[in-house]
């Protein structure tokens, strides 16, 4: 196991350690998850992996198959309906209330990231994009200072995630986001609340369909 996670309990550990295997796509869609395999590589009994694999299935990341064992779950596009159709409001809303809040310096070094992020895209290195995709919607969901908002949002972050990541195996697809990301901090920049709110939907709604394209 990594030295980071030491200060945290063995289950913590391993379920941590499974989440990011799967959101960063590591183990992809589809995949079967062997216990011993598994048990060997991180160097646990099977009661914290099983446990681990329990709270994977919660979040919609695990799919356990009656005597064929545990899989990466393979999107379905219910699935990805139904979250997207929740985000895109939540997150909007968050745009309005952020606005009152969030400082333009903030939002300066936001926009900075997204530009270092469309650089290292050029060079064929997505994670700065991954980076800077996490770190503007986390901050626009907690400068939205509704603690209900960010607990809706929490429960689906895993599988956002996820699907983000998904979503840029055709790599003009972080391109794509990152413009919009741009358009969403420069209207927030100006103060042009609507228009903030107009980007993340299209934003959020163009991700939806992407993804739906490539699970249908």
């Amino acid at each position: 196991m990594e030295s980071g996670f030491d200060n945290l309990c063995l289950n913590d550990r391993v379920y941590l350690y499974l989440r990011d295997q799967i959101i960063q796509n590591k183990l992809k869609p589809g995949t079967r998850i062997h216990y011993d395999d598994f048990t060997q590589k991180l160097g646990v009994s099977r009661t914290p992996l099983r446990d681990a694999l329990n709270l994977l299935q919660q979040q919609g990341l695990v799919e356990v198959k009656p005597r064929s064992g545990s899989f990466v779950a393979t999107p379905k596009v219910k699935d990805i309906e139904d979250i997207y159709d929740v985000r895109k409001p939540l997150e909007c809303q968050a745009i309005r209330l952020a606005a009152k809040h969030i400082p333009k310096v903030r939002i300066q070094a936001l926009l900075l990231e997204a530009e270092e992020a469309e650089k290292a895209l050029k060079n064929g290195d997505v994670e700065p994009f991954f980076e800077a995709d996490r770190h503007l919607h986390d901050t626009i969901i907690t400068y939205s200072n509704n603690s209900r908002l960010i607990s809706i949002m929490e429960t689906l972050s895993s599988q956002i995630k996820w699907f983000g990541v998904l979503n840029t195996t055709n790599f003009d697809r972080p391109f794509q986001a990152n413009e919009q990301h741009k358009e969403i901090l420069k209207a927030l920049e100006k103060g042009d609340i609507g228009a903030a709110v107009e980007s993340m939907g299209r934003h959020i709604e163009e991700i939806k369909e992407c993804i739906i394209a490539d699970f249908s």
